[in-house]
């Protein structure tokens, strides 16, 4: 598994085109129900001690589920003017790890909510920008991770 800080010094223009996107954004996450469908949900990404962030309603049925099936999908959502995708996109995938509310990052995650959080570092498996050109198909920029999936 890769962490964020090593897929961006292996791949930091993607990483600065991805970190773009999520920055201060809701995107959204997929995981994956109980029995194997996949739930997508909106999450508040951050960046700290070099892994990506994100947390979930401490009630929230996602937990169960990440706690079977950690892989997670994230996709970008920023604004969209047209269909034409303009901004361009950004998508990671990988495993979600729960941490403790205690850990240094989770002090650093931006806003407040009213009701308890679970948090998750997400490893970076695969990163993939998708930027929108006057070319009839879209440019991609790809990076694996060099450990390959191995959690789980």
């Amino acid at each position: 598994m890769s962490t964020w800080a090593e897929f961006a010094n292996a791949a930091p223009d993607l990483a600065a085109f991805g970190l773009e996107r999520m920055n201060g954004r809701i995107v959204y996450q997929a995981t994956l129900r109980l029995d194997g469908s996949p739930r997508v949900h909106p999450v508040s990404p951050w960046i700290a001690a070099g892994l990506l962030w994100v947390s979930f309603r401490a009630t929230s049925p996602k937990l169960r589920e990440v706690a079977r099936d950690a892989r997670y999908a994230l996709h970008t959502a920023q604004p969209w003017e047209d269909h034409m995708g303009e901004h361009g996109e950004f998508m990671a995938r990988g495993w979600l790890e729960q941490i403790s509310p205690s850990h240094p990052a989770v002090t650093a995650r931006p806003g407040t909510t009213p009701y308890d959080l679970v948090h998750y570092a997400c490893s970076i498996e695969e990163a993939v920008a998708t930027e929108y050109t006057d070319e009839e198909l879209p440019a991609y920029r790809r990076w694996r991770s060099p450990s390959g999936d191995t959690a789980g």
